[in-house]
């Protein structure tokens, strides 16, 4: 458990967030508030890690939604090991929780040698790199947002990445991809 909450704030560290608040639950659950350096609540993002081989339910969800409206928190994040019910994916589509399962954050493939490093750019920055080469968004080649690496720097759909990698014959390779809803 202690490895997947170390992850978790390194993941939230590299979305740009710290954490401001760390509440243990139970043994297996922890709930981190985490804020953007501008310290505006709206920005703010509500963590819930569930650990263990259990099973997450809909009243997870819904009591996590209950909490959230009390802070007055926009971002949620559910971080799960074990299974998942369909009704507790429908809660959290319907209330917009982000999901990540818990495998992925233990790894933290983005540490990993052969991941490069991937970032969100704002639209703007996009947008002149569209113009640049004078391509549409349709264009660029795409990521699901169910790609484990856009799944934990919080990619949605219609956001851009840039993917910055090391090569050996170019120096520093850079590539843009445009992120779009995948399949479960």
């Amino acid at each position: 458990m202690q490895d997947l909450i170390s992850n978790t704030k390194k993941i939230m560290k590299v979305r740009g967030y710290k954490v401001k608040e760390q509440e243990k639950l139970d043994k297996n659950q922890i709930f981190l508030i985490c804020e953007k350096n501008s310290g505006k609540p709206k920005e703010a993002f509500q963590v819930l890690i569930l650990g263990g081989d259990g099973t997450t339910g809909v009243a997870i969800i819904r009591d996590m939604v209950k909490e959230m409206k009390k802070k007055k928190i926009n971002n949620k994040l559910i971080i799960a090991g074990g299974k998942v019910t369909r009704s507790a994916k429908n809660e959290m589509e319907a209330n917009k929780i982000e999901f990540i399962p818990a495998h992925l954050v233990l790894m933290n493939i983005l540490e990993h040698e052969m991941v490069p490093k991937h970032e969100i750019i704002p639209e703007e920055e996009a947008n002149q790199i569209l113009e640049k080469y004078r391509i549409t968004p349709e264009q660029l080649p795409l990521i699901f947002d169910t790609d484990p690496v856009a799944m934990i720097i919080g990619a949605k759909p219609g956001d851009y990445i840039k993917i910055t990698r090391k090569s050996q014959t170019a120096g520093m390779s850079i590539i843009y991809r445009l992120c779009i809803k995948g399949e479960e």
